[in-house]
């Protein structure tokens, strides 16, 4: 039937794009000290208004060189130390292992962001904030460097879910609604994006397959589908302790962790791989393996401050056991032994290495 079918294409079409508002440039950086006037040219946000509500704000947004300025003047009844201003970024088409940041203000400056929002402590001290309190008014300057964003897209449009939500304690025992411009965790109704020129600005040239871009204290990653950084700019040319603080701040020690795992491999073209282990050890006591635990072993290709991904492969695992081997020969073959019997065989394919075979015993 003609209904059912123009009702089976309508399930089957993709979901419309969400409509976005451009972030605008600002003449200049503002002073941080309180006073929005430095936000004249700057993109209005406001939450929807509600009856129930004790406090209200008004919000503006704008960027220069590569920082993003958030400028909120908050109008409350009554101005506690209670009552805070939780700022939240997400960019949704970061993939999809990408979360959010999370920072809180009140009207003494930063407060530290929620344990369970995941912002790093590195992120939360790159914020800077100015604060002026007058009577029932709060306002603040919010500056959000580039690497203290959420990880955000490589090439994709750089969308972008700010989230402003204003928490009011009035007295003991009374919280009124909190007031918000999202819902659910995004914007009501258009979100923001940063314009390419603002990604430009860092000057970062991740190779094809790196989706995703991420800020660190010495430098930045680069992500694909998964989990593990891809690729790695660091400020200062990469040794392996350097690559380990980067890709793995909480790496593994091999010796510790009972594997045979060398800290450095040689390519046949004589060029260099940095080993860095990474994940949980299964094998955590005497003749005990835990099945939720995975150790990593991942060999990135070095050149100066840039390291790209080459292989990422299990080290130790209930199944396959404990790696005893890595051995990479002259023309390139690479060969991965375990204690529980399998070896498994790689060919380097110019830029990567490539599985041969499923193993053997």
């Amino acid at each position: 039937m003609p209904g059912a079918a123009f009702a089976q294409e309508q399930e089957q079409a993709p979901p419309k794009p969400r409509p976005v508002k451009s972030v605008p440039s600002l003449s200049r950086a503002p002073k941080l000290d309180g006073k929005l006037k430095d936000f004249s040219s700057s993109l209005t946000l406001k939450p929807p208004a509600s009856v129930d509500a004790s406090a209200s704000f008004t919000a503006r947004a704008g960027w220069r060189k590569d920082t993003l300025y958030v400028g909120v003047e908050a109008t409350d009844d009554q101005l506690q130390a209670g009552d805070l201003l939780t700022l939240s970024l997400f960019f949704p088409d970061a993939g999809a292992t990408a979360t959010g940041h999370v920072f809180r203000f009140a009207f003494d400056g930063k407060r530290a962001s929620p344990p369970e929002s995941g912002t790093s402590r590195f992120a939360q001290q790159l914020v800077e904030v100015g604060v002026q309190r007058q009577d029932n008014t709060l306002a603040l300057e919010v500056a959000i460097p580039a690497r203290a964003l959420p990880r955000f897209p490589a090439e994709d449009p750089l969308v972008l879910d700010l989230c402003l939500t204003y928490e009011d304690v009035d007295a003991a025992g009374s919280k009124p609604p909190a007031v918000s411009n999202c819902k659910d965790g995004g914007m009501v109704g258009e979100a923001l994006r940063l314009p390419d020129d603002f990604r430009k600005g860092l000057k970062l040239k991740p190779p094809k397959g790196v989706i995703a871009l991420e800020g660190q204290p010495d430098g930045w990653l680069g992500y694909g589908v998964l989990h593990y950084p891809d690729w790695v700019e660091a400020d200062e040319p990469l040794t392996p302790d350097l690559l380990e603080v980067l890709v793995a701040p909480s790496t593994v020690n091999a010796a510790s962790a009972g594997v045979n795992v060398p800290e450095t491999l040689m390519l046949p073209n004589g060029k260099t791989l940095l080993v860095v282990l990474s994940g949980d050890n299964p094998y955590t006591s005497a003749g005990t393996c835990d099945s939720d635990k995975e150790l990593r072993l991942g060999l990135y290709l070095v050149k100066g401050k840039t390291a790209q991904r080459v292989l990422e492969w299990p080290a130790a695992t209930c199944a396959l056991g404990r790696a005893t081997s890595v051995v990479l020969d002259e023309e390139g073959a690479l060969s991965i032994g375990y204690s529980n019997g399998p070896t498994i065989n790689f060919a380097w394919s110019g830029d990567h290495f490539e599985r041969t075979e499923l193993g053997k015993r």
